[in-house]
């Protein structure tokens, strides 16, 4: 299958589709209803697909027209495979760029409120 699919780093929902043969409102409510699918989205609201994304949407294409499962038994079924699928499609964040010391109150306090949030965005994640 992965001849099949042009080497991307997104996919619109059209073009997903087209080489998963999945109709765009099952992917619509695949995201929305079974919260397995978690598309990447732009400014516009249009979802972005990776390729991690597609090879899920194969696996649950599989299970539902083989083994002829309901939504929530796919949810089921690849529970850990979906969670471990959610935490690795993350880019890695780029390091902090370094500021040179600066002398003005402003900046200094924009940068101490920066490495806070920085902080509670690792906590969070």
């Amino acid at each position: 299958m992965d001849e099949e699919i042009p080497h991307k780093q997104f996919y619109t929902i059209g073009e997903v589709s087209r080489i998963t043969g999945v109709r765009p409102h099952v992917l619509r409510y695949w995201e929305s209803r079974g919260k397995i699918l978690r598309p990447t989205r732009r400014k516009s609201r249009h979802r972005l697909y990776r390729p991690a994304d597609i090879q899920l949407i194969f696996e649950l294409k599989r299970l539902r027209e083989e083994e002829k499962m309901t939504l929530p038994a796919m949810q089921r079924q690849l529970k850990d495979q979906v969670s471990h699928y959610h935490r690795t499609r993350n880019l890695p964040t780029p390091p902090p760029p370094s500021f040179p010391a600066v002398s003005h109150p402003v900046l200094a306090l924009l940068q101490e409120i920066r490495r806070e949030l920085l902080a509670l965005k690792d906590i969070l994640e």
